[in-house]
C-alpha cells in the first residue's frame, strides 16, 4: 500500500498544481471580463462622503497580492506574494490610519499590497508606504457631493466597498456608518424609513444617542453640588432618551437613562419644595426670605426646561406662581394705593410682606413712603400742639419702621400729651373740690385730690395741703358717726359702713401720724371688723364636709388684713387646710380597675393610674391629683375611674419543615476543559508531525518554494501546537466539586397580634357623670419568620434567621400607644371641668343656693389660670356683691 502511494505522488502532485491554476485563472478572467463596481467612503470638506464608480482597477489591475505575514517587501520577495483577485466573494478593501491595505472576504481579512509595482534596488517598503502607491481607476456613477467627477486618492482611511450593482441607499448607509454621528444617521433614517439596513440603522443612532445622553447625565451629575448645574446637560440626556425610546420603545438602556433622568429632577423638585418651604416659613414668622421664593421659581424653570412634562414640577410651578401672583398683586395695591395718599390701605396692601423689605425694593419704596409721611404729620401736629393726633402718627410710623427718630418723637409727643391730660384733669379735680368746699363737705374736696394718679396728684398738692385739716376733723367725726349707727355689725350694711369709718381714720391717721387718739380709734374699728369675719368665718367652716369651707377662707383673709398677727386665725387655717386644698381646688382622685381575666397584667392598672396623675400635672389647669392610696378628710370634688377591659397578645405559630442540601465534603473529578485542551495539543501536535513529513518529503525535489511553503506550514503548526500547549499547562487536569447531602430544617410563621382596651369616666362630689369615654382601643399585629435547625454548611443559601418574638415586649408596645392615647383623651375631660363647674355656680344661684353658687364660683377661680377673662369676671362681682369680697389679685 505504501509503495503504491508513493508511486502516484508524481501524478496527483501534478493533479493539485492544475486545480490551483484554474482556481486563480478563472476569477481573475471573470474580473476582467465584468467590471467591478463599489463604494468609495472617505472624509471630504463637510465630513463623511463617498462615491459610487464602476469599472474599477487598482494600478491598472483587478487584484492585489497578500502580504501576510511580510513586514518589509523588496524586489526579491515582492513577486513571490500570492496574488488575490478581485472576485465576488472579496467584500471590500481599506487603508487603516497608519496606511496598511486589508482586503476582507465576510468576517476573513488579510494584509494586501497593490500590484504591478516596480522596485528600486535595495529598496525595501512596509505594506504601509506601499499603499502610498495605490492609484484608483474607475467612472464615477455618483457622489454625495456636488461637483465629484475624478476617483478620491485611496488615502489612509479610505474604504472601498464591492457591491453587484450601484446602491444609493447602501451608499448612505456605509456613509453614516463611517460619520459615528447623531446628525448623519438621523438624516439616513429620515431619507430611508424603511429599508434592510434600518434596524441596524437604529441601533447604531440609539446607541449613540444614549453615549451622548449618558455623557450629559455624568456632566450634569459632576456640577450638581455645584453653584451652577449643568442643566442643559441633563436635559440633553433627557432628549438622547426619549429620542432612542422613540426609535426602539423595548430598548432597556433607554428606559433605564429616562429613569436616571427622572431620579435627578425629583432631587431638584426636593430641592425646590425645600425652597419654597423656607420661604413659607419666612412669611409666616415675618423673617426675611424673599430670595427662597426666587430660588424656586428659577430651580422650576429649570426642571420644566429639562422636561416639560415633568409632573412633579408643573405641580410646584402652580405653588410657585400662586405665591408670586400673591406678593405681585399685594405689591401693585400698595403702589395704587401710595399714588392715591392712602398710605395706611398701602401698608396694609403688602403687611405680610413687609419682612421682605430689604430683599424687595418695591416693598420698601411703599413702606418708605408711607413712614415719611406720618412722619412728617407727626411733626405738624406738634407745632399745632395736637399732642393726641402727633402719637397716633409716630405710633404709625413705628409700627411701619421702628427707626431711633420715629420712637423718639413718639416717646416726645407721649409726654407732652400725658403733661397735657394730667393738667386738664388736675383741672377738673380743682373745680370740683372747690364746689365741695363751699358746700361743706370737706370729705369730698379732699378725696377727690387724693384719688388722682400720683403724676396728677403732685399738682394739686398745695391745695390738698391746705383741705387736710377741714378733712381730718369732717373724716374723724364721720367715723364716729358712722360707728354709733353701725356697731356691733349685725349684717352687709353695718359692714360695709364700718369699712367705710375704717377708711376715713386710716387716711386721717395717714395725714397726721402723732395724733394717737385717732390711731386708737383706728386699731379698735380694725378689732371689729377683725373679729367680724373671723366668727363668719367659723360659721362656714363648721359646715359638714367642707362645704363651706371655701367662704371660710376669705372671710380670714379678710380678718387677717385688719389684724395680721391674730393667733386664731393660724390656728383655724391650719386646722382646716387638708380640707381647704381638696374642696376649694380642682381636686380629682385616679383610680384604675382591671376587669380583664389576665394574672399577669395587674400592675398595669397601676401604671395607668401613675401615668394619668403625671400627665394631669402637667396641664394647663391648676389640678390637684389624689391617688388611689391616698388618705384625705373628706372625698375630693371629682374622681376618675378608669377599667382595663382587654389587656392581651395572641401569639399563633406554623411550622413547615423544607428541604435543603449541606456540604458533607469534596472529591475530585476529571476536568473537562483539560480534556478539550488535551485533545486540541494531540490533534496540533499531529498536524506538526504531518506537516513535518511533508517538508521532508518537498526537500528531495529541490523546489525552493515548495520547501519555503512547507517550513511556513511547519512553523505555524509548531506555534499552534506550543501554544496549546502552554494553555494545556494552565488548566488543573481534575477539579474539586462539593459533596452535599439534604437536610431538613425548620420555618417558623408567628402571627403575633396585641390588644389593649381601656375606658374611664369622670363622676363629680355626687356620684353624677360629667364626662366619659367608655373606650380606647389600640391594636397591632405583626408576622415574625424564624428559620430554625439550619446547618452552617448549607449549599443553598439558607441561613439561620430570626428569634422567636418576645410577647411581652409586643404587648409592650401596644400599651404604650393606648396609654398615650388615653392621657390625651382624660387631659381634654378634664379640661371641659371649669366650665361645668361654672354652669353648677349659675345653676345654684338660680336654685337661691347663695352659699352653695359662692363655693362653686371659687372653686371656679382656683380651678383656671389667673387671667382676665368674663367668666372670671362673672365670678369676681358674684363674691363682692353677694358677700362684699374682692377676691386676691383683682378688683370686682
Amino acid at each position: 500500500m505504501l509503495h503504491a502511494a508513493l508511486c502516484l505522488w508524481p501524478f496527483l502532485k501534478r493533479l493539485c498544481l492544475s486545480l490551483l491554476l484554474i482556481a486563480l485563472v478563472v476569477p481573475a478572467v471573470q474580473s476582467k471580463d465584468v467590471p467591478i463596481t463599489a463604494i468609495e467612503l472617505y472624509d471630504g470638506p463637510n465630513g463623511a462622503a463617498f462615491v459610487q464608480l464602476t469599472g474599477l482597477l487598482i494600478n491598472g489591475k483587478a487584484e492585489m497580492r497578500s502580504c501576510a505575514g511580510v513586514a518589509q517587501i523588496n524586489k526579491s520577495n515582492y513577486g513571490k506574494l500570492p496574488k488575490v483577485a478581485l472576485t465576488p466573494s472579496v467584500t471590500s478593501l481599506e487603508r487603516d490610519a497608519k496606511g496598511t491595505m486589508t482586503l476582507s472576504r465576510g468576517a476573513e481579512s488579510e494584509c494586501v499590497v497593490p500590484t504591478n509595482l516596480k522596485f528600486e534596488k535595495d529598496e525595501s517598503l512596509t505594506p504601509a508606504q506601499l499603499g502610498d502607491r495605490v492609484v484608483l481607476s474607475g467612472q464615477v456613477l455618483s457622489s454625495s457631493e456636488k461637483g465629484v467627477t475624478a476617483l478620491p486618492p485611496f488615502k489612509p482611511t479610505v474604504k472601498i466597498v464591492f457591491v453587484q450593482a450601484p446602491d444609493t441607499e447602501l451608499a448612505e448607509y456605509l456613509r453614516a456608518n463611517r460619520a459615528h454621528s447623531i446628525a448623519q444617521w438621523q438624516d439616513y433614517l429620515a431619507r430611508y424609513p424603511k429599508t434592510a439596513h434600518t434596524d441596524a440603522g437604529k441601533q447604531s443612532l440609539v446607541a449613540l444617542l444614549l453615549k451622548d445622553g449618558s455623557d450629559g447625565l455624568a456632566a450634569y451629575r459632576s456640577s450638581a453640588s455645584s453653584s451652577s448645574p449643568a442643566y442643559a446637560q441633563l436635559r440633553t440626556a433627557y432628549l438622547r432618551a426619549e429620542q432612542a425610546h422613540e426609535l426602539i420603545p423595548t430598548n432597556d438602556d433607554a428606559s433605564k437613562l429616562r429613569d436616571t433622568v427622572h431620579s435627578e429632577l425629583v432631587l431638584v423638585a426636593d430641592k425646590i419644595r425645600a425652597e419654597l418651604q423656607a420661604y413659607r416659613q419666612a412669611l409666616a414668622n415675618h423673617t426675611t426670605g424673599y430670595a427662597h421664593l426666587g430660588i424656586s421659581l428659577q430651580l422650576t424653570e429649570q426642571t420644566l426646561g429639562v422636561d416639560p412634562h415633568f409632573d412633579q414640577g408643573k405641580t410646584l410651578e402652580d405653588a410657585i406662581g400662586g405665591e408670586t401672583k400673591r406678593i405681585g398683586a399685594a405689591m401693585q395695591s400698595g403702589e395704587s394705593n401710595i399714588a392715591a395718599q392712602h398710605y395706611d390701605e398701602a401698608v396694609a396692601a403688602v403687611s405680610d410682606f413687609r419682612a421682605f423689605a430689604d430683599e424687595e425694593p418695591r416693598i420698601a419704596a411703599i413702606l418708605d413712603t408711607a413712614y415719611k409721611y406720618h412722619i412728617e404729620q407727626g411733626k405738624a401736629d406738634i407745632a399745632g400742639q395736637k399732642w393726641r393726633d402727633a402719637v397716633q402718627e409716630f405710633q404709625r410710623a413705628v409700627s411701619i419702621k421702628p427707626t431711633a427718630e420715629a420712637t423718639a418723637a413718639l416717646k416726645q409727643a407721649q409726654g407732652s400729651l400725658q403733661s397735657s391730660n394730667d393738667q386738664a384733669a388736675a383741672d377738673n379735680a380743682l373745680q370740683q373740690s372747690n364746689a365741695f368746699e363751699q358746700d361743706k363737705k370737706f370729705i369730698e374736696a379732699y378725696e377727690v385730690l387724693a384719688d388722682l394718679p400720683e403724676s396728677q396728684r403732685a399738682l394739686v398738692k398745695d391745695r390738698m395741703q391746705a383741705l387736710e385739716p377741714n378733712y381730718v376733723k369732717s373724716a374723724s367725726d364721720e367715723a364716729k358717726r358712722l360707728m354709733d349707727a353701725h356697731n356691733p355689725i349685725q349684717g352687709r350694711a353695718d359692714e360695709i359702713g364700718v369699712q367705710q369709718a375704717y377708711s376715713y381714720l386710716q387716711r386721717a391717721c395717714t395725714l397726721e401720724p402723732d395724733n394717737q387718739n385717732l390711731k386708737l380709734r383706728r386699731d379698735l374699728v380694725s378689732q371689729t371688723l377683725s373679729d367680724y369675719y373671723v366668727a363668719r368665718a367659723k360659721i362656714y367652716l363648721e359646715k359638714p364636709l367642707g362645704s363651706g369651707v371655701g367662704i371660710a377662707w376669705l372671710y380670714l383673709q379678710e380678718a387677717q388684713q385688719y389684724q395680721p398677727n391674730r393667733d386664731d386665725i393660724r390656728d383655724e387655717r391650719t386646722k382646716y387646710s387638708a380640707v381647704h386644698n381638696i374642696r376649694s381646688t380642682l381636686s380629682i382622685k385616679v383610680v384604675f380597675r382591671d376587669q380583664t381575666s389576665r394574672r399577669d397584667s395587674s400592675g398595669f392598672a397601676d401604671q395607668l393610674s401613675d401615668a394619668i396623675a403625671t400627665g394631669l400635672e402637667t396641664t394647663a389647669l391648676p389640678v390637684r391629683i389624689i391617688r388611689a392610696a391616698d388618705t384625705t378628710p373628706i372625698d375630693p370634688n371629682f374622681q376618675l375611674i378608669g377599667d382595663v377591659l382587654e389587656h392581651r397578645p395572641v401569639t399563633k405559630p406554623s411550622i413547615e419543615s423544607l428541604d435543603s442540601e449541606y456540604l458533607v465534603g469534596t472529591r475530585d473529578i476529571p476536568n473537562d476543559d483539560w480534556n478539550r485542551a488535551n485533545r486540541e495539543y494531540e490533534a496540533a501536535n499531529q498536524d506538526l508531525q504531518k506537516a513535518q513529513r511533508t517538508l521532508e518529503a518537498t526537500r528531495p525535489h529541490g523546489k525552493k518554494k515548495d520547501i519555503a511553503t512547507a517550513q511556513e506550514a511547519v512553523d505555524d503548526a509548531q506555534k499552534k501546537a506550543d501554544t496549546l500547549g502552554r494553555k494545556l499547562d494552565s488548566i488543573p487536569k481534575t477539579k474539586m466539586i462539593d459533596v452535599t447531602k439534604p437536610y431538613s430544617y425548620t420555618r417558623k410563621t408567628i402571627d403575633l397580634s396585641a390588644v389593649v382596651e381601656l375606658g374611664f369616666r369622670i363622676t363629680d362630689s355626687s356620684g353624677s357623670v360629667v364626662a366619659a369615654n367608655p373606650s380606647i382601643k389600640k391594636e397591632a399585629e405583626k408576622q415574625f419568620m424564624v428559620l430554625e435547625n439550619v446547618k452552617p454548611e448549607d449549599t443553598k443559601g439558607v441561613k439561620q434567621l430570626g428569634t422567636t418574638p418576645d410577647e411581652n415586649q409586643f404587648l409592650g408596645d401596644v400599651e404604650i400607644g393606648a396609654r398615650g392615647d388615653l392621657i390625651k383623651e382624660v387631659k381634654e375631660k378634664v379640661q371641659t371641668l371649669p366650665s361645668k363647674i361654672l354652669a353648677q355656680a349659675r345653676k345654684h344661684f338660680m336654685d337661691g343656693d347663695t352659699d352653695g353658687s359662692a363655693e362653686e364660683y371659687i372653686l371656679y377661680l382656683n380651678s383656671t389660670p389667673d387671667t382676665q377673662t368674663p367668666e372670671r369676671d362673672e365670678a369676681r362681682k358674684f363674691l363682692h356683691d353677694q358677700f362684699n369680697m374682692v377676691w386676691p389679685g383683682g378688683a370686682a
